[in-house]
C-alpha cells in the first residue's frame, strides 16, 4: 500500500512540477552556446547524457554486442524518470553501419511528445536537431526513450557514444548576414530558404510610374519619378513555393501516393519552404556567424498537407564571397520510394518581377566576350510550354527594362539548361516587388534520379549588376 501511494504522490508531484516549471522556460536563461557532444562508454545498461553515465533499460528482445545495439528490426531504450534540465536542441555522436530512422520521446511540461529523426551511417559522426516547434519556443525537460530503425537493410548495429541536450536561445524568424556588397536573408519558417538579397553598392531603386512598379539602379533619376522603396530585396517571397529554394522530383508511382497541385496529379516533392498550402517546413538545425549561415530542414511534400512532411533532410550553406552569393546544397532522402529521372531545379530560383528581361549567352565560344541574347517577353512558363535556353556560359540573369537595367542572375558550374518564364508579367504594384505575386523565374534544369540513401550536393552563385558586371562576376567561378 505504502508503495503505491508513493507512486501516487511521485505522478502528482511531476504534474505539479511541470505545469509550474514549463511556463518558467520560456523566461530569459542562460542558453548555451557551445554545442559539443560529450561523449563516453555505452553498455547495456548505460548512455552518457550530458556528459554523465544515465542508467537506460533496452526494451525486451533488444540484442547489445561489442558495444553496440544489434538491429534486426528495431530497438529501443529508455531512460528512468527523472528531469534533465531543459532544452529545446540535443545532439546524438553514433556510429552506425545503416540509414537510421530515429525516434526521441520526451516531454513538455506535461505533454509527452515524439518526433522522428534519421542518422546517415558514418563512424563518430555527430547529429544535432531542434525539437518540434522550437520557434514557438516549445522546450523540453526530460527524455523518456530512443528507438532506432535500420531503412536500407535488413540487418545493421549502432552505438550511441553520447547525447547532449542544450537550451538554445530561439532565434529570430528571419537571419541575416551583411558585407560591403549584400545584405542576405534566410526565412526559418520556409526552411531556411533564401528569401532576402539586397545590393548595397548599386543605389537599387523601385518607383512607381503609370500604376506599375520599376526597379534599378538611380531608378527616380531614370524614370523621372518618385522612390517609394531605397532597399530593395530582389527575392520574391509572396508565398514558400517562391524563394531561390532546393526542390526535388521524385516518383509518382509504387508505394508513393501522388497528391494534387493545380488540378494536376504530382509526385513525390520535397520543397526546402514548405508546401502548396502555405505551411512550413521543420528547421533541424541553424549555425551562423558573421559570414554565413547553416542551415538544416526536414522539407514538406509540395501538394500534401503539413502532416506529410518528407523522411528527408536538406543542407545549405550561404556566404558572401567578394562581389557572389555561393550557396551549398546537399540533399539526402530516407523514404525508400521507387526513383524515377526527372527533370531537377537546381535551383528554384524566384526574382522580382519588374526585372523580366531574360538574358543569357546561347553561343558556342562561352566566355570569349560574345554578345548575349536577350527575350523580353516570356509569359508564364506552364502557359508558354516550359521553355528552355542553352548557355555555355553556365548563367542567366533577369534585368529591368533597358538593354544597361541592373538585374539579378545566377551561375551553376556546369550546367547549360536553363527553364524560365514570368508570371503576371508586368503587373507588380507593390513598393515592396517581394512580397507581389508577380515574379521571374529560373530553374537551372537537370534529368537526375533522385535516389534514396545517396546524398546529392551541387553549389550555385547569385550575384547582381548590369550584364557586364554579372558575366564578369561569374566569369571570377569558372
Amino acid at each position: 500500500m505504502f508503495v503505491f501511494l508513493k507512486k501516487i504522490l511521485s505522478v502528482v508531484l511531476s504534474f505539479i512540477f511541470g505545469f509550474v516549471a514549463y511556463p518558467i522556460s520560456y523566461l530569459p536563461c542562460s542558453n548555451d552556446i557551445s554545442f559539443a557532444i560529450l561523449t563516453g562508454e555505452f553498455t547495456q545498461e548505460s548512455v552518457i547524457l550530458n556528459g554523465e553515465k544515465e542508467e537506460i533499460t533496452l526494451a525486451d528482445g533488444v540484442s547489445f554486442q561489442d558495444g553496440a545495439i544489434k538491429l534486426e528490426n528495431s530497438a529501443s531504450f529508455s531512460f528512468d524518470d527523472t528531469t534533465h534540465g531543459w532544452f529545446n536542441y540535443y545532439g546524438i555522436s553514433y556510429t552506425t553501419d545503416a540509414y537510421i530512422k530515429g525516434e526521441l520521446s520526451y516531454r513538455c511540461g506535461v505533454v509527452n511528445k515524439t518526433e522522428n529523426f534519421f542518422l546517415e551511417p558514418g563512424t563518430n559522426k555527430d547529429f544535432y536537431s531542434f525539437i518540434d516547434n522550437m520557434l514557438d519556443g516549445t522546450k523540453a525537460n526530460m527524455i523518456y526513450s530512443i528507438s532506432f530503425e535500420a531503412l536500407n537493410v535488413e540487418s545493421a548495429s549502432i552505438k550511441i557514444h553520447g547525447i547532449s541536450l542544450f537550451n538554445r536561445e530561439i532565434p529570430d524568424e528571419d537571419v541575416f548576414i551583411q558585407t560591403e556588397n549584400y545584405k542576405i536573408g534566410v526565412n526559418l519558417l520556409w526552411g531556411g530558404a533564401l528569401s532576402y538579397m539586397e545590393d548595397l553598392n548599386s543605389n537599387v531603386e523601385a518607383v512607381k510610374k503609370d500604376g506599375r512598379i520599376f526597379v534599378d539602379s538611380n531608378a527616380g533619376e531614370r524614370y523621372n519619378a518618385k522612390v517609394v522603396n531605397e532597399n530593395v530585396n530582389l527575392i520574391n517571397r509572396f508565398d514558400p513555393g517562391r524563394l531561390v529554394q532546393q526542390s526535388y522530383y521524385g516518383t509518382a508511382t509504387g508505394d508513393y501516393e501522388c497528391g494534387e497541385f493545380m488540378g494536376n496529379t504530382w509526385a513525390y516533392n520535397p520543397v526546402q519552404g514548405g508546401n502548396q498550402f502555405g505551411d512550413n517546413s521543420k528547421i533541424v538545425d541553424l549555425k551562423c556567424d558573421e559570414n554565413s549561415i547553416y542551415i538544416k530542414c526536414q522539407p514538406l511534400d509540395w501538394a500534401k498537407e503539413k502532416e506529410h512532411i518528407t523522411p528527408s533532410y536538406m543542407e545549405a550553406t550561404y556566404s558572401i564571397e567578394n562581389n557572389n552569393l555561393h550557396v551549398s546544397c546537399r540533399f539526402v532522402d530516407f523514404s525508400g520510394y521507387e526513383a524515377q529521372p526527372r527533370d531537377q531545379e537546381l535551383p528554384a530560383f524566384y526574382c522580382i518581377e519588374p526585372f523580366n528581361r531574360f538574358v543569357y549567352y546561347g553561343g558556342d565560344e562561352p566566355w570569349t566576350g560574345g554578345e548575349l541574347t536577350c527575350e523580353p517577353e516570356l509569359i508564364f512558363w506552364p502557359d508558354a510550354g516550359y521553355p528552355n535556353f542553352h548557355s555555355l556560359e553556365n548563367w542567366s540573369a533577369f534585368i529591368g527594362e533597358f538593354d544597361d537595367s541592373f538585374g539579378i542572375g545566377v551561375y551553376v558550374p556546369n550546367e547549360t539548361r536553363f527553364l524560365s518564364g514570368v508570371c503576371n508579367r508586368e503587373t507588380s504594384t507593390n513598393t515592396d516587388p517581394s512580397k507581389d505575386v508577380a515574379t521571374s523565374y529560373i530553374a537551372v534544369v537537370r534529368v537526375m534520379t533522385m535516389n534514396s540513401y545517396a546524398p546529392f550536393e551541387y553549389d550555385y552563385y547569385l550575384t547582381t549588376g548590369d550584364t557586364d558586371e554579372i558575366r564578369n562576376n561569374f566569369s571570377t567561378i569558372k
